[in-house]
């Protein structure tokens, strides 16, 4: 019974995990989005970083629960999988950004 839920392809937690980490980014991103009303100047841009890296991780989450899409028109050669990729390697850039953005706010002035 448990070793069935280990199972990748035929476990129901695959897609099932997969439509809960969707869930979540796209939370997260609504909550940033609701934070870009309460704050402004160089916070907002921060926000602003982490907003957009939600909404491409929640992007990628997307991608993955569809696979490869090679049921509807994707090949291997250009699989849904480069997208996933491409869409997450957007998300950590956005993520070192808004990074950067926090080490400049809170650098300390020599005096």
């Amino acid at each position: 019974m448990m070793s069935d839920l280990l199972v990748y392809d035929q476990s129901i937690l695959n897609p099932v995990l997969k439509i809960i980490i969707f869930i979540v980014f796209l939370a997260t991103a609504t909550v940033y989005l609701d934070a870009r009303r309460q704050f402004g100047g160089r916070v907002l841009r921060v926000i602003n970083l982490l907003f957009c890296f939600a909404v491409f991780m929640a992007v990628g989450a997307l991608i993955r629960y569809f696979g490869d899409g090679l049921s509807f028109g994707f090949t291997p050669d250009l699989s849904m999988k480069w997208f996933q990729s491409l869409a997450y390697i957007v998300a950590v850039s956005c993520l070192i950004l808004a990074g950067h953005q926090i080490l400049i706010l809170f650098r300390r002035k020599d005096t």
